[in-house]
């Protein structure tokens, strides 16, 4: 693979969200107490799509970024969780103002096994008011990180004949993003990511240049991979825009720009048409509610219906009104638009199927299901199956994903339950026999 020129833009230069800006979507603070939601009065749900409860595996603890506990709504609690010590990692915020002590490594995994993922949710809690403390503005200032090791590390690794790919493993697969986003920025002898380019090559190469590129820049980096040269890679392409958050697109677009000197919509335009170009256009101008504004029911009735009568109470299907109103939803209501659909109406999955095709019924089924916990471990695990499953490995794809979970180690847990369960046999086995090298390696100390 080969990577474009950097014209001119300074890789030591933050992207931040301006003081009072909109809350930075993974920052710590607990909701505050939330009522039960009563579902309106309708039809009692066809069989087999009521709201079961919910079985899972217990997610392991991360020491990375700060994020707000996982809202006790769509789904419910779930009984086949253990309660976690800590609130899980679900999304990149922004570098908080100042880094704290880096991690001494993730938290071991669940010991119990992963359950399948149910069929319905849980009803919806009434949603709640104002932000809580921690959410608006700015992040707290924390203590600086520590990055001398690390960077001498990486430096000793490069400089002289010769690379020490084991040293680079080390560092780079282990770190946080805060903390690749610190080394990165603080590298004192030259640009960290064209050094790494420079001492190795081939898949190595890729899996590096990703992983030093930090959660935020790397899916810059995929965006422009997915439009670059001919033709698009449509699944990089959902799985760089799709489902992120108001804060992320919104950094995306400025750091595309800086980079590849033309607008990220410019660029996915160029390389979709019609109706899909419409969806990633709408996802693109990030108008969706920050994650703690919870679902009004009334308004959750009215856009379920909206959705039925677009798609299955009418002769054909209108693309538009189903693309504006779910890349307007964060994933609370987009969690809420899918039990109340199945309460009424019948699986909201099968209908996606049965009224899209192609990259926009793809795009669409990310969404849906990267909007629930015990979904989207699933979906992250089929996803990782099918990038190497078939004749040969599509390993530009099997980077990504496993960069992109391994941000997050408490859902990179679950993602390797769901594949045993799913599959019958361990991540890491999978990896190692698909694999080899030091990008085999790469791979491995990133999933274990």
């Amino acid at each position: 693979m080969s990577y474009p020129p950097q014209n001119n833009f300074n890789p030591q230069q933050p992207y931040y969200p301006p003081q009072g800006a909109p809350p930075p979507q993974g920052y710590h603070g607990p909701p505050p107490q939330q009522q039960q939601y009563q579902p309106p009065p309708g039809p009692s749900p066809p069989q087999n799509y009521g709201p079961p409860p919910q079985q899972g595996y217990s997610p392991a603890p991360f020491q990375g970024y700060q994020q707000p506990p996982p809202p006790q709504h769509y789904p419910p609690p779930q009984p086949g969780y253990a309660s976690p010590m800590s609130p899980p990692n679900q999304g990149y915020g922004p570098p908080p103002q100042g880094y704290g002590p880096p991690p001494q490594g993730y938290g071991p995994p669940p010991q119990q096994g992963f359950r399948p993922p149910p069929q319905g949710y849980g009803p919806p809690p009434q949603g709640f008011g104002p932000p809580p403390q921690g959410f608006g503005g700015a992040p707290p200032p924390q203590q600086p990180i520590n990055i001398t090791p690390d960077v001498t590390a990486i430096h000793k690794a490069c400089k002289g004949f010769g690379t020490d790919e084991t040293a680079l493993i080390k560092v780079l697969a282990n770190r946080d993003g805060p903390t690749i986003d610190a080394i990165r920025r603080g590298y004192p002898y030259s640009d960290l990511v064209q050094t790494l380019d420079k001492e190795t090559s081939g898949d190595f190469r890729t899996i590096l240049h990703a992983t030093a590129l930090g959660p935020l820049e790397s899916l810059v980096f995929w965006a422009h991979c997915a439009v670059n040269g001919v033709g698009t890679n449509e699944d990089m392409l959902t799985e760089a825009i799709m489902g992120k958050s108001n804060y992320e697109i919104s950094a995306m677009k400025t750091i595309f720009q800086q980079k590849y000197g033309r607008s990220l919509e410019t660029a996915v335009k160029a390389d979709l048409s019609m109706k899909t170009e419409e969806l990633f256009a709408m996802a693109l101008r990030a108008q969706k509610p920050e994650e703690w504004v919870q679902p009004n029911p009334q308004q959750v009735m009215s856009e379920v219906q909206a959705i039925y009568a677009a798609t299955k109470g009418r002769l054909g299907t209108d693309e538009t009104t189903v693309s504006g109103i779910l890349t307007k939803c964060n994933e609370a209501q987009i969690r809420a638009i899918v039990y109340e659909y199945g309460r009424l109406h019948g699986d909201f999955a099968k209908m996606i199927k049965s009224e899209f095709s192609g990259h926009m019924r793809d795009a669409f089924l990310y969404l849906v299901e990267g909007a629930s916990q015990n979904d989207k471990a699933t979906r992250d695990a089929h996803l990782l199956e099918a990038a190497m499953k078939g004749f040969g490995t599509k390993d530009d794809l099997l980077i990504m994903r496993v960069v992109r979970i391994h941000w997050d180690q408490r859902h990179m847990a679950n993602v390797k339950a769901a594949y045993k369960s799913l599959y019958g046999k361990d991540l890491s086995k999978r990896i190692r026999g698909e694999t080899s090298g030091y990008y085999r390696d790469m791979l491995l100390e990133m999933v274990k």
